[in-house]
């Protein structure tokens, strides 16, 4: 059975999450509920959607990759430009493939792996009784029909990562709160409880988002319109901003 938050706890989740990050960060990425009101009642002064910043965008974002990912000509380029990303390119195939997949957007999978491991297939997390491992840090607990070597296996765990993720994201209506999901859990999201380290979980990933999908539409995007857009080598010239994604946009060349 699909789980429904409550309205009312969610949106003060989530205007609890912007409102933070609003007042905290220089340069942020998340994407707002669509509702100005809810920064004004957290932040406790009358704020305008005029006076938002430009980077607070809609929820509706439309995902650049997966049109680009489905066509034939424009295939190789997107595989070259994200296993420079993550610096493999079964890792990369196996996250563009399960984010077309789920329906998730490919810019939002990339970064939350690489939140979640550092795009490590071997990566692993004990903690109390259970461990995560893996690309998405799968659970021992979440996923126990998971044998050992499924949860290092790249595909394997991006399928179930993804798919989990999918979830969160229709459950939630909204990329904030499904993060939060994914992390902290429904329970604790819906009791409005979530702990202060998912609140800068959910905003590393939504930068590191936002600078992926920049850098793709420099990077490849722009020449989707080529007669003959670059492939292979010349697909992807690493930019000179650090692919860790952590610095400012700016300093692309």
């Amino acid at each position: 059975m699909k789980h429904r938050f409550r309205r009312s706890s969610t949106h003060f989740f989530i205007a609890s999450v912007l409102a933070s990050l609003f007042l905290s960060c220089s340069r942020l990425s998340f994407q707002s509920p669509g509702n100005s009101g809810l920064f004004a009642a957290s932040i406790g002064t009358a704020i305008h959607t005029d006076e938002l910043p430009s980077y607070i965008v809609s929820l509706d974002t439309t995902d650049p990759v997966a049109p680009l990912y489905r066509d034939k000509t424009m295939q190789e380029s997107c595989l070259d430009f994200f296993s420079a990303l993550t610096g493999s390119i079964p890792i990369a195939k196996a996250i563009l493939d399960n984010s077309v997949r789920f329906q998730v957007p490919a810019s939002l999978a990339f970064a939350l792996a690489f939140e979640e491991s550092r795009f490590q297939a071997d990566a692993i997390n004990r903690n109390g009784g259970s461990i995560d491992r893996g690309l998405f840090q799968l659970n021992s607990r979440s996923f126990p029909e998971l044998r050992m070597a499924d949860f290092y296996d790249p595909e394997i765990n991006a399928r179930y990562g993804l798919a989990h993720l999918h979830y969160c994201l229709a459950a939630s209506g909204n990329e904030v709160a499904a993060l939060a999901m994914y992390n902290a859990g429904r329970t604790s999201v819906d009791r409005g409880v979530t702990p202060r380290r998912t609140l800068d979980y959910v905003s590393r990933i939504m930068k590191y988002e936002d600078n992926i999908r920049t850098l793709f539409e420099v990077k490849v995007a722009a020449h989707a319109s080529s007669p003959k857009p670059p492939t292979g080598a010349d697909a992807f010239a690493p930019p000179t901003a650090d692919l860790s994604l952590g610095l400012a946009l700016g300093q692309i060349q």
